[in-house]
């Protein structure tokens, strides 16, 4: 059986699509991974072409170091680039394999899915990107996340950063995952899986809040040096 890939379609009929995947041949996939993959590119891409991130490389500018700081830019921008492929891959196939192997499933039925968890993060990164630039300027933490009403009364950055990573992408995430993959999950086990996808996402969540909090920067410059 073939079957053409929709995505708004297929997201809205999980049952018939959970089928399709398991039993069937999907075509036109493979071309909206692809499309998905180029507008993570484009998205960071257009963050620090604006200058979203960069604002420690303006006091080289204001140090009328031009040339320094137009390389500084390039070099941003590469980041950039590479970090979205990171990004994208990271989402796409290593959180898939994680879930493959904390639920059994096989990884290509996952992969299907994951797709719209990628989409959905890129969706929510696209719009606060275009609020950003409507306003003029940036925040630490997204107003998609509790992290901006944390900061009122928690002061520890590795916390707040961690809150940082559990957005509203974050709740569609558990949602379409529990979706889609409970339907290849006996009815006593739909507790656990339940369970295992909350778990990964608070794990990411803390790794990155961890992270986030290491002067990763600072000992850059100074393994270069």
């Amino acid at each position: 059986m073939f079957y053409h890939y929709k995505f708004w379609h297929s997201l809205t009929h999980p049952t018939y699509f959970t089928q399709i995947v398991e039993n069937g041949e999907i075509t036109g996939y493979k071309k909206r991974s692809f499309t998905v993959f180029i507008l993570f590119i484009l998205l960071f891409a257009a963050r620090e072409f604006w200058g979203m991130g960069t604002e420690s490389l303006t006091t080289l500018f204001a140090m009328d170091s031009h040339d320094e700081y137009y390389m500084a830019r390039l070099l941003s921008m590469v980041g950039a680039i590479l970090w979205a492929i990171l990004y994208f891959c990271f989402h796409y196939y290593g959180v898939t394999y994680f879930l493959h192997l904390l639920t059994e499933i096989p990884y290509k039925w996952i992969q299907k899915v994951q797709l719209y968890v990628v989409t959905f993060l890129l969706l929510e990164k696209a719009i606060l990107f275009a609020v950003f630039y409507g306003v003029g300027y940036s925040t630490t933490f997204s107003f998609f996340s509790l992290a901006p009403l944390a900061q009122r009364f928690i002061d520890t950055d590795f916390v707040l950063f961690a809150i940082n990573q559990l957005t509203v992408a974050t709740v569609l995430t558990i949602v379409v995952q529990f979706t889609f993959l409970s339907k290849w999950e006996e009815e006593t086990s739909k507790k656990s899986l339940m369970a295992k996808i909350i778990f990964l996402q608070i794990f990411m969540a803390i790794f990155v809040g961890m992270v986030s909090v290491l002067p990763l920067q600072e000992w850059l410059i100074r393994g270069l040096g």
